[in-house]
């Protein structure tokens, strides 16, 4: 099994509980509301899961045989896959942008009727996506740049 497929089996194993417990509540449930603990047992679980992931990933790619020189070297199509890739995360990065401001201003103007932890904390997820957004256009940024560096040194 590549570790590819054990990553993605491992978060499906971790989204499953979760997930379940989402659909039997609101199946068997529907006109009860969630309890309230479960805002702030859902979020906990979710990073909890999300960092379980992160460290158990080294021990799952750490197996993996590492890749030939020929093998990194990148054709003409990938690199224009890479510069496409690039204009559409500039776009997301900008747009999402906006959905963050927004919800600031949101959790301003709601700030009496929502609990401020629920406000924090998804701004804090905003951020987060944010984040990665900008840390993967980044990424590809460099590698667009490298390519093109190695092509002008030939």
């Amino acid at each position: 099994m590549n570790p590819k497929s054990k990553i993605l089996l491992l978060a499906v194993g971790l989204m499953l509980p979760y997930m379940s417990f989402v659909l039997y509540r609101a199946f068997s449930y529907p006109d009860h509301p969630f309890p309230s603990w479960f805002l702030y047992v859902g979020p906990f679980y979710f990073f909890g899961s999300i960092a379980l992931l992160v460290v158990l990933r080294k021990r799952i790619v750490g197996d993996a045989r590492p890749t030939d020189f020929e093998e990194q070297r990148r054709s003409a199509p990938d690199i224009e896959v890479d510069r496409r890739r690039l204009k559409l995360l500039w776009i997301g990065a900008g747009i999402y942008s906006l959905i963050f401001l927004n919800g600031i201003r949101l959790g301003f103007v709601n700030a009496g009727e929502l609990p401020p932890v629920v406000v924090v904390l998804a701004e804090v997820v905003n951020a987060a996506i944010l984040a990665t957004v900008i840390l993967t256009l980044r990424k590809v940024y460099k590698r667009v740049q490298d390519a093109d560096r190695m092509v002008s040194d030939r």
